[in-house]
């Protein structure tokens, strides 16, 4: 098989405090003012609500004003922050019951598998030792691999190459997965197991700024595309065997 797939792994692969819409919220809000603490102008970071995309521009701003010593300590700073979100939701994960067998699965069709995430190798190294995930993956990125989180592509093309992959997938439970998943010319999949209750629906109200970071994501008339909106997991190797069809016609 030619295909590789490249999975999200909070709320895609393990259930996460991030589901919960107040604890998204507070991280946003903590995120804001951490970064304005850190010396980012509350001008940059004005008419943005997402966390990622708030640390990817103050990204840009740090590397383009900062000193070496400034941008030091704003990196060391950054890092005792998110590690205490990252970790806690780490080890508050829950496996998702289909997780293990949409993975084995793959396995068995011989799929490569990967795995790009926003969240730090710390928290990774926590969820695959509780849940035994580690040897699915033939592929880790974490947000130390990147200069910019997704929604940006950059995670997802580094992935790829490390695969060797020509044709691949990512599956994931945000729209920032989707855009970085088209931005990188891939197959967009977005596991939506409750649209309706949880805070997916800030998906949908969040684009106009996600739009913004990845214009190569936008479909016609600048529209929010994913090839696959599926309820589980085990829809995955369904669509991995359909679009290996795909490549040989």
């Amino acid at each position: 098989m030619n295909v590789a797939v490249l999975f999200d792994l909070e709320d895609t692969l393990v259930k996460t405090p991030w589901s919960v819409r107040q604890h998204v919220l507070e991280f946003r809000r903590d995120t804001r003012r951490k970064l304005i603490d850190l010396g980012i102008p509350k001008t940059v970071l004005e008419g943005i609500k997402r966390a990622t995309i708030m640390r990817n521009i103050a990204s840009e701003y740090v590397q383009r004003h900062f000193s070496e010593e400034r941008a030091r300590i704003y990196r060391r700073e950054m890092e005792i922050f998110l590690n205490h979100y990252e970790l806690d939701s780490a080890k508050k994960s829950r496996l998702f019951p289909e997780t293990i067998s949409t993975l084995q699965t793959l396995r068995e069709l011989g799929a490569k598998i990967g795995l790009v995430t926003n969240t730090s190798r710390r928290a990774v190294n926590v969820v695959f030792k509780i849940h035994g995930l580690k040897e699915y993956f033939d592929v880790v990125v974490t947000r130390e691999d990147v200069a910019k989180l997704k929604p940006d592509p950059e995670g997802v093309l580094l992935a790829t190459r490390k695969l060797g992959a020509r044709r691949f997938l990512v599956v994931g439970d945000l729209v920032l997965d989707v855009l970085a998943a088209k931005g990188a010319d891939g197959v967009a999949i977005i596991v939506a197991r409750d649209l309706e209750k949880s805070d997916s629906q800030d998906l949908f109200r969040s684009l106009p700024e996600v739009l913004r970071e990845n214009k190569r994501a936008r479909g016609e008339g600048g529209a929010f595309q994913a090839d696959y909106v599926i309820k589980s997991l085990r829809d995955v190797p369904v669509i991995v065997q359909a679009e290996e069809r795909k490549d040989r016609c």
